[in-house]
């Protein structure tokens, strides 16, 4: 049985990627900045992963690719970048963002900078109106920052939606941590930026990928500085053994992501049908629609930290919500920002499946989060 069910925490490695990192660490790697033959196979590697992974996003190309470390710091050099260019220009997020981008924001204010936070309704659709209001100051322009697809409760932005309600000028910037790999993402026309982190479709951690359009070029202004790596973006020997992992990573996603999506959104509806025929009082989270491979949901009177811990001793992995903000003892700023009932607040699960999950891990799981949930409730 495989237990694990917080792919949206960090997917477990995929085959393609483990072997594409296996391939480089026995070929003895090398410097891509090296001009000798292993840092000239290094580059070529890193050249063709770049490849791989421009082609999650559609209209990409590799020269729009950037290497990072991952979504948060792509994230943080896009609104810091913005915000030192275009010091009298608003940055909009939203309040059920990442906390990347909340706390980025959050610390852009506190130096002075101007930031919008847009409200959410209850079916976790972002409200637009405050965009289509916006009054700019003359020569300032607008950075428009959201999650393409939400870590905690599965809801996808409407992008269509969000393009209509910019000002024309409008820079656009997508965090699609939870997106790429799984979702059809749009890199053309409007959208200005993209901010993605590997081991959120089978790559390892620590390595993920900015990419930017010509106008986000023109105002960027990296966080690392001391090396012309990445056309100056982000200075530092790359990590190439991420890199090719990411691009194998990037590449079998992409090959399987219509055939997983329809398995996954399956074995989603089956698990929430058979909690909702067993146990009372639940709540769904994810609204139809959503990701298909994340379902959550609160049980009233019940512990989530509790239903956590007795489903670990199964073998079961699931989470409360986002793994950046475990352990603390508040409600996620996701569920006070959709207005839920406090009662539900403490029940909190996110399940998260991805490409290892099998129909009978999920009979599994629904066997025992019904048993855990009924203990549970009878202590009480």
């Amino acid at each position: 049985m495989n237990g694990y069910f917080d792919y949206n925490a960090s997917s477990v490695l995929r085959p393609e990627a483990a072997a594409a990192l296996r391939a480089w660490v026995d070929g003895g790697g090398g410097n891509p900045s090296s001009m000798h033959g292993p840092g000239r196979r290094a580059r070529l590697a890193m050249e063709d992963a770049r490849r791989q992974v421009a082609a999650l996003a559609d209209g990409a190309t590799s020269r729009d690719v950037v290497f990072t470390s991952g979504a948060t710091e792509s994230n943080n050099t896009v609104l810091r970048a913005f915000a030192a260019a275009q010091h009298t220009s608003p940055i909009v997020v939203s309040t059920i963002e990442h906390h990347s981008l909340l706390a980025t924001a959050d610390d852009l204010e506190r130096a002075g900078h101007r930031i919008v936070r847009l409200p959410v309704r209850a079916d976790s659709s972002i409200d637009f109106s405050e965009v289509t209001s916006l009054e700019l100051a003359e020569g300032a322009n607008v950075l428009v920052s959201l999650g393409l697809a939400n870590g905690e409760t599965g809801a996808i932005l409407d992008l269509e939606a969000l393009l209509a309600a910019c000002p024309p000028s409008a820079l656009v910037h997508l965090d699609v941590a939870q997106a790429a790999g799984r979702l059809p993402v749009e890199f053309a026309g409007r959208v200005d930026a993209l901010s993605m982190s590997g081991h959120k479709f089978g790559a390892p951690p620590g390595i993920g990928a900015l990419f930017l359009s010509s106008r986000m070029r023109g105002i960027l202004r990296p966080l690392l500085t001391g090396g012309p790596q990445e056309w100056s973006l982000r200075a530092g020997t790359p990590n190439v053994p991420g890199i090719v992992a990411m691009g194998a990573a990037a590449e079998a996603s992409l090959r399987v992501r219509e055939s997983e999506n329809t398995r996954l959104g399956a074995l989603r509806d089956s698990l929430w049908q058979r909690w909702q025929a067993a146990v009372p009082n639940l709540l769904r989270i994810t609204p139809a629609g959503g990701l298909p491979n994340t379902l959550t949901m609160a049980a009233a009177d019940c512990s989530a930290d509790t239903l956590i811990a007795a489903l670990d001793l199964s073998g079961f992995c699931i989470s409360a919500g986002s793994a950046c903000a475990a352990g603390s003892p508040e409600p996620s700023h996701v569920m006070k920002a959709l207005g839920l009932d406090p009662r539900w607040y403490g029940g909190v699960l996110r399940i998260s499946a991805g490409w290892a999950t099998t129909p009978a891990d999920v009979d599994a799981l629904a066997d025992g989060l019904i048993a855990v949930v009924q203990r549970a409730r009878e202590a009480a």
